[in-house]
């Protein structure tokens, strides 16, 4: 493994990206499309009248459907639109409603617009134990023997919810009417707490959520057995909880704005730079931290920091224009189907690529001592091999001769060198017994 290699590069996509519509407010992408909101000259004629802004817009994985809420003087009015379309439709049954999050059927959406009516929204769960906003949600079904199974999050500020169940979504949610809602609460206080999950082959494989104090995170498992038909938890593994502390270096805790999830990383924003401890693995979270300085371009780090031993092992940075410097980075997505991220300001994208981020995984986990996941994550014989023998040397340093032979036996490049070693070894202590 090239050692000096970067994995990670940030380039700027578009610096005024807004072309004069007022300022980005939010963006979304999804299979190489992306597409952004804007501060003025919205023009969707339909909705709210008086002046208006773009909340949120949501893209899904094949960047055919999108959603978008606008909200003004006059309320808030979510529109859907698809990709061959000219014109978005107001879904008129959500006018006043402020959509914060969006939960795509990877398994059943399709590319199909030919039918454009607003075929029903329906009610089908709210959460009254406390009076706060879901500001995340995802997600996942499984094709089972018995129909199909369900398994959603959400998010709050305190909180995340998991439900579960097999069936319709309708017949799931009416579940809970009967039994308590599986729950994990949250500690510290954020206003913008988020969900993310990791996509791979059209398949969630991992979850995390951004919390007051740390990243709450963790496997997803579905379509296995599971001891309980309702157990919410059985579909989650490895549970893990970063805490921001970690990573603060003995400097002041500085809780992100806002996060992305990729395959081995998180993505953080945040107001202060955190300091920087380098060293040689790259499968990693990514944390961009927006500085502090008055100079004509605000510098934006982004801090690479391997997030299975929780140790910042590089810092990246790029460029903000000096009209963008006062709020600096205010928000990122992910395309999951392109494998990139995107930051933005007031006027500009920059896009974030990763090349091979799991390149030095074999070597974080054998640190660890963590041997089955070192071997299953070895690119070649070399790095097998040095995983065996740190698997012999202990053996052999608890004089567990007949193990570390073994291990010493799976060794390519010194097999016979080994092996009569360790005949020789075991020689002597048999001469010393007797």
């Amino acid at each position: 493994m090239d050692q000096g290699r970067q994995v990670f590069a940030v380039d700027l996509l578009e610096r005024y990206a807004a072309k004069g519509r007022g300022v980005i407010t939010c963006m979304a992408a999804g299979n190489d499309v992306i597409v952004l909101g804007t501060s003025k000259d919205i023009d969707l004629s339909a909705g709210q009248p008086g002046e208006q802004s773009i909340h949120r817009v949501f893209v899904d994985l094949g960047g055919s459907h999108c959603i978008s809420t606008i909200v003004g003087s006059g309320g808030a009015d979510t529109f859907y639109t698809h990709a061959k379309w000219t014109k978005p439709r107001i879904l008129s049954r959500l006018n006043g409603l402020v959509v914060n999050a969006v939960a795509w059927n990877r398994q059943q959406i399709t590319e199909d617009e030919k039918d454009k009516r607003e075929k029903y929204i329906k009610p089908l769960f709210e959460l009254a134990e406390l009076p706060e906003a879901i500001l995340g949600l995802q997600m996942e079904t499984t094709i089972l023997s018995n129909g199909t199974r369900y398994y959603v999050m959400a998010v709050i500020p305190t909180r995340l919810y998991s439900f579960t169940g097999i069936g319709s979504l309708e017949t799931v949610f009416a579940s809970y009417l009967d039994r308590a809602v599986h729950f994990m609460e949250l500690p510290g206080e954020i206003p913008n707490s988020e969900l993310h999950f990791f996509i791979k082959q059209r398949r969630a494989v991992h979850f995390a959520g951004l919390s007051g104090a740390g990243i709450y995170h963790g496997g997803l498992t579905f379509g296995a057995q599971h001891s309980s038909p309702n157990g919410d938890e059985n579909f989650v593994e490895n549970k893990a909880f970063l805490d921001y502390t970690k990573l603060s270096n003995g400097a002041e805790v500085v809780k992100p704005s806002s996060m992305a999830v990729s395959e081995f990383h998180f993505c953080f924003f945040s107001g202060i730079r955190l300091r920087c401890v380098v060293i040689s693995t790259h499968v990693v979270f990514l944390l961009l931290m927006v500085s502090i300085g008055s100079v004509m371009n605000s510098v934006t780090s982004v801090l690479v920091v391997n997030r299975i031993s929780e140790q910042i092992i590089e810092e990246l940075q790029f460029e903000q224009a000096s009209d963008s410097s006062s709020r600096g980075i205010i928000g990122q997505c992910s395309d999951a189907s392109a494998g990139l991220f995107y930051a933005y300001d007031q006027n500009s994208i920059f896009q974030v690529s990763v090349n091979d981020e799991g390149q030095g995984m074999w070597k974080v986990y054998l640190d660890m001592k963590e041997y089955a996941a070192a071997l299953a994550n070895s690119r070649d014989l070399l790095q097998r091999d040095q995983v065996y023998l740190v698997q012999a040397e202990a053996a052999f340093t608890s004089r567990d001769f007949l193990r570390a032979a073994s291990f010493y036996a799976k060794v390519n490049s010194i097999f016979l060198d080994i092996v009569l070693f360790m005949y020789f070894v075991c020689y002597l202590k048999t001469l010393i017994l007797h």
